[in-house]
């Protein structure tokens, strides 16, 4: 059986750590958007379409997070 082990850590530069923040930001952002407008709408299937936006958008989130959480930036690189 494999043995389990963390995962390395991902060398990025500052400049692309930035990018991946602002990302993960808009994503939850636009979820949070989008969610309001569920009850404004009135057909059923319109909602549950908008409801599955939001938890794509959100898992997009967690994922970017999950990789942001294993990434570390080069030493004595410039953005």
């Amino acid at each position: 059986m494999r043995q389990l082990t963390a995962p390395d850590a991902i060398h990025v530069s500052q400049r692309f750590r930035l990018t991946l923040e602002a990302a993960i930001l808009d994503l939850e952002a636009a979820a949070a958007r989008d969610e309001r407008v569920v009850p404004q709408l009135e057909n059923a299937d319109h909602q549950r379409r908008q409801k599955l936006l939001v938890a794509g958008q959100l898992d997009r989130a967690f994922r970017l997070r999950e990789l942001l959480s294993r990434t570390t930036l080069w030493p004595g690189r410039a953005a």
